[in-house]
């Protein structure tokens, strides 16, 4: 197989140096520029297999060249790198159909895997029609399955992450980075994330753009649970983390960097746009085995019937969560279970459910400094009567919705469960500590 051909357009020498001799020392063919100018002329002439592009450079600037790039020659997987990261720029990029965003100080171990990435989806798509000029190449429908977004070869693995209620034996990750912006339900600030791969053994880490410094996705962290789940560790603050630990938890990642703005979006308050989010990531199945939590006894928090909160779990075949519920009309008392057997059935049964609130719990949140975030259109608000604001997606969505949480609560430790869970009132606290009391035990 002929060597893939890399274009390295920098304007810093020692950056192209660097870079050069990383990337032939494993055997690619190696291009550079320091101007953006240059670096579309050897674009236009020799059409590289994959374009590493700085943002900032005098004249033509990365993002600039990124699009030039992709009107001229398509095919080629681009890779936007920066030194001064932030989500506004890695959606600016990600749009205009960049492979991937990293961000300067460049590691050796994160440009190789981007690249061998990049590589092979460049040469998996040469047979394939060429995009339209200016349009992204990000996700792809499997041949093998009917999931979207998931490349051919990790389409095996997401069928399997929920046969039999267990998930597959082989740690997980992302294919590529992928941005998403939105606004912070408690915080009310415009706010974002950006979801890197991480290599095996890595584990769900948090970050904040800020500073290089990062937090493991465990109960240990938990700083607080008040109405959401946050992390935090010296400088690094990861709020509202349980729609997104759920989406994770459900398709089987278990390797991956969250970068963002302290908190994560509530986007629409339910966990369907982080689904589409690591769909259009693609999964990259590893070759490092994930071994479940095997539940032989019984773990609980709370009194059972208590109005304060109870959950507990004990040992059963594959993951179940079952939730009973009794709140205030118009909510009142509902009961949902749902079993773990694939990940359409988490799509389709769970994650479109939203987050909610009565009307007098506002005034509360307000005084907390919580719910600043909240908008017409990202949770559900009920009055005595009604809800209020929007239609519901299921006559029980409030009960669905606490079962995601309770998903991803439970990805706090670090891997799947093998075991059937039942909660009744149950919140963030009661799911926290059923977590830490089955961590203890695995000590």
């Amino acid at each position: 197989m002929d060597k893939a051909q890399i274009l390295i357009i920098d304007d810093e020498e020692s950056i192209l140096s660097t870079l050069e001799g990383i990337l032939e020392d494993e055997g690619y063919r190696t291009l550079t520029a320091n101007s953006g100018k240059i670096g579309l002329e050897l674009v236009r002439n020799e059409k590289p297999d994959v374009v590493l592009v700085d943002v900032w450079m005098p004249g033509i600037d990365g993002i600039e060249t990124l699009q030039a790039v992709k009107e001229m020659h398509p095919r080629a997987e681009v890779v936007v790198m920066s030194g001064h990261g932030t989500i506004e720029t890695a959606v600016a990029a990600t749009k205009l159909g960049a492979f991937d965003f990293i961000e300067k100080p460049l590691s050796m171990e994160s440009i190789l895997r981007v690249v061998d990435s990049a590589v092979r989806t460049r040469r998996k798509n040469k047979s394939a029609p060429s995009p339209g000029k200016g349009k992204p190449t990000g996700a792809r429908k499997s041949r093998a399955t009917n999931t979207p977004g998931v490349h051919g070869e990790t389409a095996k693995s997401v069928e399997a992450a929920g046969r039999n209620g267990s998930f597959e034996r082989q740690q997980m990750t992302i294919r590529r980075s992928v941005v998403l912006y939105g606004r912070g339900l408690h915080s009310g600030l415009k706010t974002g994330l950006i979801l890197e791969p991480l290599p095996p053994d890595s584990g769900i880490r948090f970050g904040n753009l800020s500073t290089p410094d990062t937090i493991a996705a465990q109960a240990e962290f938990v700083d607080n649970t008040n109405h959401a789940t946050n992390l935090r560790a010296k400088d690094v603050v990861a709020r509202t983390i349980e729609h997104l630990m759920s989406a994770l938890h459900a398709y089987g990642v278990s390797n991956l960097l969250v970068k963002l703005s302290e908190e994560v979006p509530i986007l629409d308050g339910s966990s369907k746009k982080f689904c589409r989010l690591i769909e259009d990531a693609g999964l990259e199945e590893q070759a490092e085995e994930l071994s479940p939590i095997v539940i032989d006894q019984v773990f609980e928090t709370g009194e059972p019937d208590s109005p304060d909160g109870y959950i507990k779990v004990e040992p059963g075949e594959g993951f179940s969560v079952s939730y009973d519920m009794d709140l205030p009309e118009p909510v009142g008392k509902q009961t949902f279970e749902y079993r773990h057997d694939s990940i359409e059935g988490y799509q389709n049964e769970i994650a479109p459910a939203r987050t909610f609130s009565f009307i007098w719990e506002l005034e509360a949140l307000e005084e907390m400094g919580l719910g600043e975030g909240g908008r017409w259109g990202n949770f559900i608000l009920i009055d005595s009567e009604r809800v209020v604001n929007t239609e519901l997606r299921f006559p029980d969505e409030f009960v669905r919705h606490k079962i995601l949480d309770i998903i991803g609560d439970m990805y706090l430790l670090g891997r799947p469960i093998e075991g059937r869970v039942s909660a009744f009132r149950s919140g963030h606290r009661h799911n926290v500590g059923l977590v830490r009391r089955i961590a203890e035990s695995l000590l």
